[in-house]
C-alpha cells in the first residue's frame, strides 16, 4: 500500500506534467486514492441527476478554476471540499498529472492525493453518490474497453470505459483512470 504510493509520488515528481496550450477553461480534478487496511482504492463521485452538465455520469471530484482560485490545485481541493466533504489538510499530494482537454470545452488539470480512510465523506447536492474502486480491479485487462469515436470536426479520439460492476467509467474520467494506471504499472 504504502509502496503503491510512494511509487506514484516518485513517478509524478521524476518529471513535469504535460501542458496544454488552449483557450479551453481552465479546470481541475482531485484523483483521491483512499489508503485502508483493505488496500488502496481510487474514490468516483456520480454526478446528480439534476445538474445541468453532465448529468449522472462518474467523475472525480472538481471543477471550473474560479477567478478566487490562486492555482488550479486551490480549485481542485476547493472543489474536493465543496462536493464531497474531504478537508484540504486530509489530503496528501502526491502530484500533478499531465493536463487533458475535453469535448465539453475545458482544459483540466489533474492532481493525485492520497487519503486514510474511512473518510467521512459529505456529498453536496451535486453528488449523488460516492464508491472506491481497488485500483486492482482497474488494472485488470477485463475492465478495460476502448471506443474510437470522430468528433464533429473528423478528428478521432479514443473514449476508454472501465467497467466497475455497474459503473461505466468514461470519458475524461475514464482517459485520467489511464493515465493514472500508467503511472502504477
Amino acid at each position: 500500500m504504502d509502496e503503491l504510493i510512494e511509487s506514484v509520488r516518485r513517478r509524478l515528481s521524476a518529471r513535469p506534467p504535460k501542458r496544454i496550450e488552449s483557450r479551453l477553461r481552465p479546470a481541475a480534478v482531485l484523483v483521491p486514492i483512499i489508503v485502508s487496511a483493505e488496500g488502496c482504492r481510487l474514490l468516483f463521485t456520480r454526478r446528480s441527476s439534476n445538474l445541468r452538465r453532465q448529468p449522472g455520469e462518474i467523475a472525480f471530484p472538481g471543477g471550473a478554476v474560479d477567478p478566487g482560485d490562486a492555482t488550479p490545485l486551490e480549485t481542485a481541493l476547493r472543489e474536493s471540499r465543496e462536493e464531497i466533504g474531504l478537508a484540504p489538510h486530509d489530503v496528501t499530494l502526491l502530484g500533478e498529472m499531465d493536463e487533458r482537454d475535453t469535448v465539453t470545452g475545458f482544459r483540466i488539470t489533474p492532481f493525485v492525493g492520497a487519503v486514510a480512510g474511512p473518510y467521512r465523506f459529505r456529498p453536496n447536492h451535486e453528488v449523488d453518490g460516492l464508491f472506491e474502486v481497488p485500483i486492482e480491479a482497474l488494472r485488470s485487462p477485463s475492465a478495460l474497453s476502448v471506443e474510437h469515436r470522430k468528433l464533429g470536426d473528423g478528428r478521432g479520439r479514443e473514449i476508454y470505459h472501465y467497467r466497475y460492476g455497474t459503473h461505466d467509467i468514461w470519458g475524461i474520467t475514464g482517459r485520467l483512470v489511464a493515465d493514472f494506471l500508467k503511472l502504477v504499472d
